[in-house]
Order: C-alpha cells, then sequence, then structure tokens
C-alpha cells in the first residue's frame, strides 16, 4: 500500500488517497500542517486538531487534575467556590 506516488496538478495540489486519508483521520474541511525537511526531501503532514477536539482534551486532562487548594495564589477566581472567594477578598466584592 505504500509508499504510493502522488502527481502534483498544474496549480500545485496532490490530492491525499483516501486510505492515507482515513489513516490520518482527515475529512473534507479539516486543517493539516505541513513540516519540510530540505535536506532530506520529505514532507510530513499532521492533521490540526478542531477546536472541539482541542476543548475535549482540555476538558478531559481537568478531570484528572487534583482538586485546587483554595489557599493558593495562582487559583484564577473561576476555580474558586464563592465561599472561598469571599473568603479571600471579603464580602463586598461580590
Amino acid at each position: 500500500m505504500y509508499p504510493e506516488t502522488l502527481t502534483l496538478s498544474s496549480v500545485g495540489q496532490l490530492t491525499l488517497p483516501k486510505s492515507v486519508r482515513n489513516l490520518l483521520g482527515l475529512s473534507s474541511g479539516d486543517k493539516v500542517k505541513i513540516k519540510v525537511n530540505q535536506k532530506a526531501g520529505t514532507i510530513t503532514l499532521k492533521k490540526q486538531p478542531t477546536t472541539q477536539e482541542i476543548f475535549a482534551e482540555l476538558k478531559r486532562q481537568a478531570k484528572n487534575r487534583p482538586a485546587p487548594d483554595p489557599r493558593a495564589k495562582h487559583m484564577t477566581v473561576g476555580e474558586m467556590s464563592l465561599e472561598q472567594a469571599k473568603k479571600l477578598k471579603g464580602d463586598t466584592w461580590v
């Protein structure tokens, strides 16, 4: 199956065979990063993750993260409960 030979069109386009698109999980409209190794005369293609894929991965990572310490100075307000925020800043700012 590999390597396959592709033909460059008159406008510089290559068509990736369906087997390659399936292997990389590519669909119409997907973004692809290309890395050129000029010395070796090769290119590497990598699918650019969609915004939805990025958010899904961040959500997955957040689930596996330990609960934040409410006393930590680096904690954002969004990570605190209202009660934790009041203890840090007092009741008047809310």
